[in-house]
């Protein structure tokens, strides 16, 4: 009776040490970019989820390339957010698969250039810039020249100085730039429809496997509960 009782004993403290464990683990890390309007936008949405899943996390500003390459490294825990497919050329990444929002891209143009809506072809001969590490304006023109700057105002300031001649932005970084100095950029305009849509998923490094089903299952509860009103990234 007593080894019973010392074996009952031994598998309670083990369990309270577990749990113990598991509530002092230090906050997941997750490494967005202050500087597109989608990863703060996905930054908000994720404190709701962790939130709901009970997990407690950390979000560390950080250049958009460089978020990505410390996930990848498993040096911090997740990316905030990025494209469907990213798994596949990144391994040690594993998408939360449930989508936590939808990603816009649009071309943007001077006014008075007559383009008319859209079309692939544009991209043929009109010399194009993005924001370093918007990978779907990569993925976009493929082995065609692509100026990369470091934020949008650079990139906004260089369609206006004709270095370039199509900005591919994700639009709510976009409308986001536009909306703080209505004047400044009057003379450009969105070719319509959107160049790029897709949806847009919460990566996390493959050593956190364990936390994706409860970030799907906080992310379902979430949107079934109608949360979010809208598709943020249109």
């Amino acid at each position: 009776m007593a080894g019973f009782a010392l074996l009952v004993a031994v598998c309670a403290a083990a369990w309270l040490s577990s749990a113990v464990q598991g509530l002092a683990r230090e906050p997941y890390r997750i490494g967005y970019a202050p500087s597109a309007r989608i990863h703060v936008e996905a930054r908000d949405r994720l404190k709701a989820v962790y939130g709901r899943a009970g997990l407690a996390v950390e979000f560390l500003p950080l250049p958009q390339k460089r978020s990505l390459v410390l996930a990848v490294d498993g040096l911090i825990d997740g990316d905030v957010g990025r494209i469907p497919g990213l798994e596949k050329r990144f391994p040690t990444l594993m998408r939360v698969d449930v989508k936590l929002m939808d990603l816009v891209g649009s071309a943007y143009v001077l006014k008075g250039q007559h383009l008319g809506d859209f079309r692939p072809e544009l991209l043929e001969t009109l010399r194009a810039g993005a924001v370093r590490g918007v990978l779907w304006a990569e993925k976009i023109m493929g082995e065609r020249p692509l100026e990369h700057v470091n934020n949008y105002e650079t990139l906004f300031g260089m369609l206006q100085e004709g270095r370039i001649d199509v900005a591919l932005a994700n639009r709510l970084s976009a409308e986001y730039i536009f909306a703080g100095d209505r004047a400044r950029y009057a003379a450009i305009r969105r070719l319509d429809p959107p160049v790029f849509h897709v949806p847009f998923y919460h990566y996390v490094n493959t050593k956190d496997a364990d936390i994706v089903p409860q970030l799907e299952k906080a992310m379902r509860e979430l949107r079934a509960e109608g949360y979010w009103l809208d598709e943020a990234g249109d």
